[in-house]
């Protein structure tokens, strides 16, 4: 779980994320593994077929099975390549997040994938250069931007949750800080992101966006 706000939290999120994948499970590199020799075997005869056959020819005579060969291996390539590419930090593993902000993080995603075109990129890996290695490296780059992405938005639900004692003008307690998007509390004596009971009552969540603070109403049950 991020630490409270601060620059320098940057690089230790990279260096438990780096160790939660070398954490991988015997069982997943195994999955992996098959996926990848299936995808190889696949990418060899596609190689194969390009350089020995016309490529009017394959897509005349052999339409069929050449179409059939690149469905094939488009479906185990998103298999094999989709979760590097996708995968979020430990902290966010297992979290139950909020329709609007899983909408926001997905938007995170294809914004940075659609820009930097690595649809096209990875495209060339398999097709022109028929390399797995390659368009694994790919879908590692892509899965670093977006771990910085859903970072800076962790960074942005992170809020003052108010209530009702917060604004006693007699006797005002301080206000909790809150993250909306992990649904966490900010323990400043364990120095940790924990899980506690929200106090009763209404609460008003107050944002730091730019130079001016945001209200959002929060969901209370």
């Amino acid at each position: 779980m991020p630490a409270k706000p601060h620059k320098t939290y940057i690089f230790s999120l990279r260096l438990r994320f780096l160790a939660g994948v070398m954490n991988e499970t015997d069982g997943r590199r195994d999955k992996e593994m098959e996926q990848a020799e299936k995808l190889t075997v696949l990418l060899e005869k596609y190689r194969k077929n390009r350089e020995n056959v016309p490529l009017e020819v394959l897509k005349t005579k052999y339409k069929d099975a050449y179409e059939k060969l690149k469905a094939e291996i488009k479906t185990e390539a998103q298999t094999l390549i989709r979760p590097v590419a996708t995968k979020v930090p430990p902290w966010l593993e297992g979290q139950l997040i909020k329709q609007e902000y899983a909408e926001e993080m997905a938007g995170a995603f294809n914004q940075l994938y659609e820009a930097d075109c690595y649809a096209k990129k990875i495209g060339q890996a398999l097709y022109k250069h028929y390399s797995i290695t390659e368009a694994l490296q790919l879908a590692g780059e892509v899965n670093s931007k977006y771990q910085e992405a859903l970072l800076k938005i962790f960074h942005q639900k992170t809020c003052l949750y108010t209530t009702a004692e917060n604004w006693d003008p007699e006797n005002p307690v301080t206000p909790r800080i809150y993250n909306a998007l992990v649904d966490k509390f900010w323990d400043e004596e364990k120095g940790e992101w924990i899980t506690a009971e929200k106090p009763p009552g209404n609460a008003l969540l107050i944002f730091i966006t730019g130079d001016k603070p945001v209200r959002e109403e929060a969901d209370h049950e």
